[in-house]
């Protein structure tokens, strides 16, 4: 008999380091980033939080044996300066000193962490090289071959016009002789799209772009994804989950995380709990004490949100909720009212009047407020939902009686 694992060990939604055992493979963009890394350029990927990016080219880098370290642009806009960053990841603190210093490689390094160790014997001075630079030669002595640092967050600095300069220098300076001689390119990795765009509209830095490879955004698991994950999971903790079970499970956390690996996670280790008090044996009907599980643990504020927009009295029809409902039915990131007409018309037929419905004027509505739950965009006349969040408290929280057409709401105490 297998010995079941801890719960936290399989599902593991904010581990910094892959999961191997748990680990779903992405071919297309695992293959598209390695050719990336391999070229005389820098790298960026975008997507939106939790959509496993820093698994993913952990795992890239890796599987290349490509060295590697990893700058926190979140700690960079708290210095306010990418190169003390970068600096304070290549170089062991208290290295530099006034007088200079005797350097001595470390005995080892690793493919993933490339630190060269020093001892300070303060025998020639290195007062006047330039910090970035130094640290890159450190850097560039742990192997000849191919190096990465990765810039993470970016989403950070992308507000700082000061720091953004900043980036565009060092994507600049590393075409320099100098630093192009220790074979070291970046790979920014965050949220914003529209990076590149940025730096083509930006005043004489036309040029960076062209030295920069973005590749595909990295959008959410797909339904067999999801269900990979839940099948490996629950085998590690011995729970059989078979047939159509395991199909009606994973459409219904496929559905409501849309497929952000980081939610399936967090999902999956609420629903194992559920199943550790009911004996470590799983009923559909435990899904829905995780649904509050999970709501409770990572989305409360925005299940707020979206109750604020709801109809706040019961109509006959309730439009508004009818809209807020069909919204969370769409698969694409942009909608117009159209496709809610659409859609309300295919899912409340019994409601539909003679007249206009509104819709156009409930849309504009949902964008106002202390808490928009829509973005407009004026050029195409089209919304998008604010925060990915929002529509998984919509799939969690509301459903239709298919009796009366009303959208219900499932009574939770948050």
């Amino acid at each position: 008999m297998s010995i079941r694992k801890e719960i936290t060990d399989v599902f593991t939604p904010r581990q910094s380091e892959v999961n191997t055992e748990m680990y779903v493979l992405r071919p297309l963009y695992e293959k598209s980033l390695g050719r990336s890394l391999k070229r005389n350029s820098h790298t960026l990927i975008f997507g939106d939080s939790g959509n496993g990016k820093s698994w993913l080219y952990k795992k890239v880098l890796k599987e290349n044996s490509i060295p590697y370290v990893v700058a926190n642009c979140a700690n960079a806009s708290r210095l306010k300066s990418i190169t003390s960053e970068i600096c304070s990841c290549l170089i062991e603190p208290g290295t530099v000193t006034k007088l200079g210093f005797n350097e001595e490689k470390a005995a080892e390094v690793s493919a993933y962490f490339a630190k060269g160790g020093i001892k300070h014997n303060g025998s020639y001075d290195i007062t006047q090289e330039e910090p970035l630079l130094k640290a890159f030669k450190l850097f560039a002595d742990t192997t000849p071959n191919k190096k990465i640092i990765v810039l993470d967050n970016l989403e950070s600095i992308f507000g700082s016009k000061d720091l953004m300069d900043e980036l565009a220098d060092i994507v600049i300076l590393l075409d320099d002789e100098r630093y192009a001689s220790c074979n070291i390119n970046l790979l920014i990795v965050g949220i914003p799209n529209g990076v590149l765009q940025y730096f083509n509209e930006t005043k004489n830095l036309e040029s960076v772009a062209n030295r920069i490879q973005e590749v595909e955004k990295v959008t959410g698991l797909g339904s067999g994804q999801v269900m990979e994950i839940i099948k490996k999971g629950f085998d590690q903790l011995s729970i059989n989950i078979t047939g159509q079970s395991l199909l009606d499970l994973s459409d219904h956390v496929w559905d409501v995380t849309l497929g952000i690996a980081q939610r399936v996670h967090e999902y999956c280790e609420c629903l194992a709990y559920e199943i550790e008090d009911n004996d470590w044996k799983y009923d559909k009907s435990l899904l829905h004490k995780t649904d509050l599980s999970w709501l409770r643990q990572g989305l409360r504020q925005s299940y707020q949100v979206i109750e604020n927009h709801l109809n706040s009295r019961e109509t006959a029809v309730a439009r508004r909720n009818q809209v807020i409902f069909c919204i969370a039915k769409i698969r694409r990131h942009q909608f117009d009212s159209n496709d809610i007409d659409n859609l309300i018309r295919k899912e409340f037929p019994s409601t539909i009047p003679v007249t206009n419905m509104g819709i156009g004027s409930i849309l504009g509505e949902l964008t106002k407020g202390e808490k928009p739950l829509l973005n407009k965009n004026e050029k195409s006349n089209s919304y998008s939902v604010r925060d990915p969040r929002y529509l998984m408290c919509i799939r969690v929280a509301l459903y239709k009686d298919h009796i009366s057409e009303k959208v219900m709401k499932k009574h939770f105490k948050i």
